[in-house]
C-alpha cells in the first residue's frame, strides 16, 4: 500500500493535490536528513505519520498542546525531530548489513 492510500485512510479528507504536495515533501525531507537517494520501503510509516502531522499543522498550526484555562499554547518545532530515534535506527541497520562481510576472507 502506498503512502498516499495509507493517509487517505486516515484523513479521508484530504485533498489529491495536497497530499501529492505532503507525501512529495515528507519523503524529500526524510532523504535529505538521512542522506539518501532513494526513498526505502522501512521508512513509509514514518511517512505516512509526517504527511498526517503536516495536515495538522495546515489547519492548527502546528499545535502541539494547548490548555484553555491558562491560555498557554506550545508548537512543534520539527516535525521529523520525534523521528530522530527511529532514523539512528534504521541507519545502524543499514550500517550493520553493508559491513556484514568486510574483514571476511573466503578461500575458492
Amino acid at each position: 500500500m502506498s503512502i498516499a492510500s495509507r493517509v487517505q485512510i486516515r484523513i479521508p479528507e484530504i485533498q489529491t493535490d495536497l497530499l501529492s504536495e505532503f507525501v512529495q515533501t515528507a519523503t524529500d525531507r526524510i532523504k535529505l536528513r538521512l542522506g539518501l537517494e532513494d526513498f526505502p520501503i522501512e521508512l513509509e510509516s514514518i511517512a505516512v505519520e509526517v504527511v498526517c502531522a503536516m495536515y495538522n499543522r495546515k489547519y492548527h498550526q502546528g499545535i502541539k498542546s494547548e490548555n484553555a484555562d491558562t491560555f498557554s499554547v506550545s508548537f512543534v518545532d520539527d516535525i521529523l525531530s520525534e523521528y530522530q530515534s527511529d532514523f539512528d535506527r534504521y541507519l545502524e541497520i543499514k550500517e550493520k548489513q553493508e559491513n556484514q562481510n568486510r574483514g571476511v576472507l573466503r578461500f575458492l
